[in-house]
């Protein structure tokens, strides 16, 4: 297993997993949601936490308030993990549940660029709870790998939202690890918010795809 993983991964912990809510009042609901073979998530943390152990996520469905609740983990008690389900595999096993708008909308998606997903469609896929609802986005992550790729992409994301009334949020992955949001890649600011599993900082825009160009 790798020292970090990134952040979204989905991880499983053992049955015997020696791990610490954030909030002592969530330890019930945590242990409930791992008795069911539910996974956490890896979320980021900030570049002071001298923490060494995972920092994870679940968060509750709607019914439940939208809470998302917090722990730590030693990484040995973590017995797999995988890359969020892609968005192929979500429509997959949603098919049944999805109305027949969001069932066309998302196969186009589908076509625009291979896709993972995070947020309400993903965690309705991996736990049958409802996290779905007539306002919901699609929360999606597109590996780019230059700037090309990722202007084709912004473009063809605006294109299906304007056509199918939809919308959706998510983040273009680089090369070194970081992430900006689609959207605000988007626009036209010259410096755009770039998270890490260590945190998060602005950078130049014409910075994100260097050291891709210089490989090439």
């Amino acid at each position: 297993m790798p020292e970090r993983l990134a952040r979204h991964t989905l991880v499983w912990l053992s049955a015997e997993a020696d791990w610490q809510a954030d909030v002592a009042a969530h330890e019930a609901r945590l242990t409930a949601w791992f008795a069911r073979g539910f996974p956490a998530v890896v979320a980021r943390r900030t570049a002071s936490d001298p923490d060494p152990r995972l920092r994870l996520g679940v968060p509750l469905p709607p019914d439940e308030g939208k809470q998302r609740l917090s722990l730590r983990v030693p990484m040995q008690h973590v017995v797999c993990h995988q890359s969020p389900l892609s968005l192929r595999d979500v429509i997959t096993r949603l098919d049944a549940h999805l109305p027949d708008d969001w069932r066309d909308a998302l196969t186009a998606l589908d076509t625009i660029r291979p896709a993972r997903v995070f947020g309400a469609f993903a965690w309705q896929a991996l736990t049958g709870l409802s996290y779905v609802h007539a306002r919901s986005d699609i929360d999606l992550l597109w590996t780019v790998d230059d700037a090309a790729q990722a202007d084709a992409l912004v473009a063809r994301l605006l294109a299906w939202e304007s056509k199918t009334g939809k919308r959706v949020d998510g983040e273009l992955c680089l090369a070194d690890g970081g992430a900006v949001n689609w959207r605000e890649y988007a626009g036209d600011t010259r410096q755009v918010l770039v998270k890490r599993i260590d945190g998060a900082m602005l950078e130049h825009r014409e910075r994100l795809f260097a050291a891709q160009d210089v490989a090439a």
